[in-house]
């Protein structure tokens, strides 16, 4: 009797062992298949870090900055089901993915400031000191010829003594007179004061000095009684027949800017309604701080009358030329997260999908697609945010699952 139970143990430790190594081997089996099978759920893309647009099957380096291509895992999109009446009560609507063409545009604002092209600084041409002084402050509107201020200078004396000499010898050597004519003028003399001394054969000691052109004294550098030399400017006289309109542009735009672009300005202080124009000057450098170009566009003053006033803010829209076969999608389709941009796409009648997009020129309501879509597909544009929270809320309990599932695999 002993023995026969000694051999019914013997048989059950035989049968359990198997068992064992049998169970061990299943759960081996299924971990193995969810590996493969999250591996084909997953593709790996080759991402440039500085130009996100740039996107390969395959390792490389980037043709815009030359960096190598980082990987980037990229999982499959989660299908959202909705069923065709549920698609009516959320006025579900798409739009097809095609290619268009896009008009470079981009609205922003310019201030009006002096044409710095049109600065005249007056020096005095010789030293003294300045008895009268005619214009008192900044801002003050002068015609050409209109009266600055008076010197004294003892150069101007000794220069009118020597050409009173000249006269007084009644020479008839030319060459004399019109050096002596000549020193005066370059010493700042007016030509109709020459020939006044010509005349009246007299020396002026405080010698008027007048407006070479029209303009508004923008510097003000002397007062008067004050002792001046050539080095100093005094004064500086800027013609106000037209003025700059400075826009910042930010980087991307830059390189569709071209001198002659066409522009469009409107200043209701002045009384401009889109008034054409173009951009005069590209500016070659780049705000390090603001990442903006400086942009110039001439504006005539004689358009605008005496309404326009520097510093002033005009609204400006600049034009370049067309980016032509791109494509595009409507950009209230976009779904802009601080991660990335996506949109929904329908891929079937009742099925709906998260999509990663990469976008590049922005124009209006229209926004070009570099990477993520193809030319036929339907990307929902209204209803986009509840199926993009429902997909969300997929991939959510989807990763959720997945991780509760490895944790008891390993376990």
């Amino acid at each position: 009797m002993i023995i026969l139970r000694l051999l019914t143990a013997i048989l059950c430790l035989a049968l359990v062992v198997p068992q064992g190594h049998t169970q061990e081997f299943t759960l081996h089996h299924n971990h193995n298949h969810h590996n493969q099978t999250e591996q084909s759920e997953q593709r790996t893309d080759y991402v440039c870090p500085m130009h996100s647009h740039i996107v390969s099957d395959e390792p490389g380096s980037c043709p815009i900055c030359g960096m190598d291509l980082e990987p980037r895992q990229h999982h499959a999109e989660k299908s959202v089901q909705v069923s065709s009446s549920m698609q009516q009560n959320l006025a579900i609507r798409t739009t097809t993915v095609q290619y268009d063409t896009l008009w470079r545009y981009y609205p922003t604002i310019a201030q009006v400031a002096w044409n710095d092209n049109a600065r005249h600084h007056v020096h005095a041409r010789a030293t003294g000191w300045i008895e009268k002084l005619y214009v008192r402050s900044e801002g003050t509107q002068v015609q050409r010829g209109d009266r600055l201020y008076d010197i004294y200078s003892r150069e101007l004396v000794v220069a009118q003594q020597d050409l009173l000499q000249v006269l007084s010898n009644g020479t008839a050597d030319n060459r004399l007179l019109r050096d002596a004519k000549l020193r005066l003028e370059l010493l700042g003399f007016a030509p109709q004061l020459i020939k006044e001394i010509e005349q009246t054969r007299e020396i002026m000691y405080r010698v008027p000095v007048f407006a070479p052109q029209a303009g508004v004294v923008t510097e003000l550098n002397v007062a008067e009684g004050m002792y001046v030399e050539p080095g100093l400017a005094m004064l500086t006289l800027t013609d106000n027949e037209s003025f700059w309109l400075i826009a910042d542009v930010p980087e991307r735009y830059s390189d569709w800017l071209n001198v002659g672009a066409p522009v469009y300005v409107t200043l209701p202080q002045a009384n401009l309604n889109r008034y054409a124009t173009e951009i005069e000057y590209i500016y070659p450098s780049l705000d390090v701080q603001a990442r903006t170009q400086r942009v110039r566009i001439k504006l005539h003053n004689d358009n605008v009358g005496s309404q326009l006033l520097v510093g002033m803010q005009a609204q400006v829209e600049l034009y370049g030329e067309p980016k032509r076969h791109v494509l595009t999608i409507p950009l209230s389709s976009l779904i802009v997260t601080g991660a990335n941009n996506r949109v929904i796409v329908r891929t079937k009648d009742n099925t709906f999908e998260q999509r990663d997009v990469h976008v590049g020129l922005v124009i209006g309501e229209q926004a070009e697609i570099l990477h993520g879509l193809t030319e036929g597909e339907q990307v929902v544009v209204s209803g986009q945010f509840l199926l993009d929270s429902e997909a969300t809320l997929l991939n959510s309990r989807a990763s959720g699952k997945q991780e509760a599932t490895d944790a008891h695999a390993h376990h």
